[in-house]
């Protein structure tokens, strides 16, 4: 039981650490450089911290200080 919980935990930290970024972009070029937007904004930003990227800007999620 407790290698099923632990696996299931593993499994949970591992999704919510994955970043998604959506293209509501159609066509090639666009593509292009929103591939290209997204990766300056994980350089600049760091591996889940991003907010929107678009054709010219990326915005990164804002850090609440605790």
């Amino acid at each position: 039981m407790k290698k099923v919980i632990s696996s299931l935990g593993i499994l949970l930290a591992t999704i919510s650490l994955t970043a998604c970024i959506s293209v509501s972009e159609s066509n090639l070029e666009s593509g292009k450089q929103i591939s290209m937007m997204s990766q300056q904004a994980i350089t600049t930003c760091g591996q889940g911290n991003v907010d929107t990227v678009s054709t010219s800007s990326f915005k990164c999620k804002s850090q609440v200080a605790r």
